[in-house]
């Protein structure tokens, strides 16, 4: 099962749209996707489940422990997409936790148990660095980052990247791999495409080709609680997110050796920075 976690340690960067259209796109080529939401504001979660509140088990009693990740999977109102939900009191389950022993490892614990068959599971997270983030970064086999056109975005994705490298240091996740940058609610303005061309400059071929267009019909499918395959098909919305998915799932290659490094000791860094070993040293934007 593929892992993605959908970073970026600002808000307002598209993660929870991204999520929730990323995942429609697989489920409509057939996939069977897992949506995780460690999101303390469970927007995913409110789209997913097309506005009605998640029943529990939730990920918070996962976090604790008190049920199995099975226990606490439910169907979603998207077909071939299932998801443990987020509720309110997650944010709770933050401070909680804190304290208590294995804080870091609760959630890749949990899932190690997961019995259920998935080809791939995405994960929504908060804006800012927390244990949640910690836990996801733990986790997943690999980050996906979206980025929208600014400094203080930018800040924040060479924060994420010192978060992976530090994952990767000290906890159990040797093999996390940030396979992807993309552009998130790109403008046709002088200051979008400067962005772009700096980013590129700066990280190379982890910055994706596909960008994600602002278009009004994001917020609008959100607030109607459907993709934006649903709300507007045949729209630059839905083309961008099928080339997009299309662009992330042909970067596998951290998962790989996310798996193989299962039944043995995982491999040393490979001097990639965390960027998926594709051979080339990026420097770390920030």
């Amino acid at each position: 099962m593929r892992t993605i976690a959908v970073v970026a340690l600002k808000g307002s960067q598209s993660k929870s749209t991204s999520t929730i259209n990323i995942a429609a796109c697989l489920a409509g080529q057939g996939n069977r996707v897992l949506v995780l939401d460690l999101d303390t504001q469970a927007n995913a979660t409110y789209v997913l489940l097309r506005g009605e509140p998640p029943r529990r088990p939730t990920i918070s009693e996962v976090l604790t422990g008190e049920v199995e990740p099975d226990d606490a999977i439910i169907p979603t109102g998207f077909a071939g997409i299932e998801m443990i939900p987020a509720s309110p009191d997650l944010a709770d389950v933050n401070v909680a936790i804190a304290a208590e022993v294995g804080r870091e490892r609760r959630l890749r614990a949990a899932m190690a148990s997961v019995t259920r068959p998935f080809d791939v599971c995405l994960i929504d997270t908060g804006p800012t660095r927390t244990l949640l983030t910690t836990n996801v970064l733990n986790y997943a086999g690999e980050v996906l980052a979206p980025i929208v056109p600014g400094v203080f975005a930018f800040l924040g994705l060479g924060q994420l990247q010192a978060d992976i490298n530090l994952v990767r240091r000290f906890l159990e996740n040797k093999t996390l791999t940030l396979s992807g940058v993309f552009l998130a609610m790109v403008e046709r303005t002088t200051i979008s495409r400067d962005f772009e061309a700096g980013l590129r400059e700066t990280l190379g071929d982890l910055v994706l080709k596909t960008t994600i267009p602002r278009a009004v019909k994001f917020e609008e499918a959100n607030a109607r609680r459907q993709s934006i395959f649903e709300h507007d098909p045949d729209g630059t919305g839905a083309a961008a997110y099928t080339q997009l998915t299309r662009e992330v799932m042909s970067r596998g290659h951290g998962q790989a050796k996310r798996d193989d490094a299962a039944d043995g000791d995982p491999p040393a860094d490979d001097g990639s920075g965390g960027a998926g070993g594709r051979g080339r040293k990026r420097r770390r934007a920030g």
